[in-house]
């Protein structure tokens, strides 16, 4: 208490007890994969669309994350934290190997020929965007010059020009972005050709997933407590990341894994038996934080004219859309929640039939409808527990549970009694009220919908002697009307 010493009148301020609890976000997006250029496995804030490619570059032919954010953005994302990971331990550098010839002029015979091999100086698929030429020098080899620079959506610039007039200078260039050795067997000539492009860059899978250690791959997220929704769609389905996504999710406790079906090898569409048996097989223990989603959607693409691409990106979007609009426990599917902006066409065009048997083992379809468009068309995580099987379920129990977290740490250490029992319920109660007012919680009434119990009952004297303080919260959450039923009978006028 306050001490006074003197005579006269003292305002003070009383707390009442009641500290609103704020919801935490549920819309933005987690993004591992490759990119034309941007820091290595570091999780960077993106805002916009412009701002991923002051950062990271724009389309690549060998990389799917920048349509993948595109698309995002495009389907009505507000912000989302990508990583990098191409240029790692696992990956492989582009080259390219070939003869270069100097003038036979000077009595300089011991420089005619070189074996030369180009690497890029960075591991992966942006290795793949490089080229090198060497103009003919003609008779004059202190005219020698190495070009380097990169192509991108079909444009080419030189960012690099190194002279030279010897063997030794040559080898000794030093370049930003490639390496240079003496080495290899190509014997067509460099001179008097048009930018080559170096060849072979490719990430692993593994960088997808990354070391825990090091915070590399999804990891890079371990700080980064704004990501609720996680997406890869530079892995294309692959099995082992898809597990390793929801694996990691589940791990956190505040955020959901959207995965892609596979694409063959040989550009063929995966057919929805395969889809059905990787999902009951290869994905192991199902978890009901994450959603499997089939199949894959053909986009615009700026360097071509349609490109394939997995949906987990654009899904993100619709599901960012949602929550911005109706809230996180509405499923994020249907004709107007759940319309893709991005998709012009499906890779596949799925029957009613076929989903009848994909629906119930929670592939997620997404159907094109005459009329309407293409649409998300399934809210099922790929949990076999019947409890946990709607995403909106799932999403909304994150929501609560983490915004209940975060606003409850002034508890701790507080004096276990009446008083804080009731002040925190208090708390409680009015965040619920809130929800089910807005629509996320099923009932007539606030009783109906939830209850808040923190008494005597269930803190007696050994636990608050433990230090404890238990609180059971019950919510009745609104679950997606999946199945319309309309019952249409005959009914005869009497005479």
């Amino acid at each position: 208490m306050a001490e006074y010493l003197s005579p006269g009148v003292y305002v003070e301020e009383i707390s009442s007890g009641v500290k609103p609890i704020a919801g935490v976000g549920t819309s933005t997006g987690g993004f591992v994969g490759i990119t034309e250029k941007g820091p290595i496995n570091k999780a960077t804030l993106i805002t916009n669309w412009t701002q991923f490619v002051n950062n990271f570059g724009g389309f690549i032919n060998d990389g799917l994350l920048a349509y993948g954010v595109y698309n995002f953005f495009n389907e009505g994302g507000t912000k989302c934290f990508v990583t990098r990971v191409d240029n790692t331990t696992e990956s492989t550098k582009a080259s390219i190997a070939r003869k270069l010839t100097f003038p036979n002029t000077g009595g300089v015979a011991d420089i005619q020929n070189i074996q030369v091999t180009f690497e890029a100086k960075e591991g992966g698929v942006s290795g793949n965007s490089l080229r090198v030429s060497v103009p003919d020098a003609g008779a004059d080899p202190a005219a020698g010059q190495l070009l380097v620079g990169q192509e991108v959506g079909g444009v080419y610039t030189t960012t690099e020009t190194h002279a030279f007039a010897s063997k030794a200078e040559f080898l000794a260039i030093t370049s930003e972005l490639i390496t240079i050795s003496e080495a290899g067997t190509n014997s067509t000539q460099l001179y008097n050709k048009a930018p080559l492009a170096l060849a072979g860059g490719s990430a692993s899978v593994t960088d997808f997933i990354g070391n825990e250690a090091n915070r590399e791959g999804i990891h890079s997220f371990d700080t980064v407590d704004e990501v609720n929704i996680l997406a890869i769609p530079d892995a294309k389905g692959d099995s082992k990341t898809m597990k390793a996504g929801f694996t990691y999710c589940e791990g956190r406790g505040d955020c959901f894994f959207i995965m892609d079906s596979p694409k063959e090898t040989d550009g063929s569409a995966t057919t929805p038996s395969e889809i059905l048996a990787l999902k009951n097989g290869t994905y192991g223990t199902p978890s009901s934080f994450g959603a499997l989603y089939y199949p894959w959607i053909s986009v615009s693409d700026p360097l071509g004219t349609t490109k394939l691409v997995p949906p987990s990106a654009a899904v993100a979007g619709v599901y960012s859309r949602t929550d911005v609009d109706r809230g996180v426990w509405k499923a994020p599917a249907g004709t107007i929640d759940g319309y893709l902006r991005s998709a012009l066409s499906l890779q596949t065009d799925l029957t009613k039939g076929e989903q009848d048997t994909l629906n119930p083992a929670g592939v997620n379809a997404i159907r094109s409808y005459p009329g309407i468009g293409i649409c998300v068309w399934g809210t099922r995580t790929i949990s076999s527990d019947a409890e946990w099987k709607y995403i909106p379920l799932r999403r909304l129990f994150l929501f609560i549970e983490e915004s209940i977290d975060e606003a409850s740490q002034w508890v701790v250490f507080e004096p276990n009694d009446p008083k804080l029992w009731g002040n925190v319920k208090r708390n409680l109660t009015a965040f619920l009220t809130g929800l089910w007012r807005d629509g996320a919680l099923f009932g007539a009434t606030a009783n109906e919908a939830f209850f808040v119990k923190i008494d005597a009952e269930n803190n007696p004297p050994d636990v608050r002697d433990a230090g404890q303080l238990i609180i059971e919260i019950g919510v009745a959450p609104v679950k997606p009307a999946e199945f319309v039923i309309i019952r249409v009978s005959q009914k005869t006028l009497a005479a």
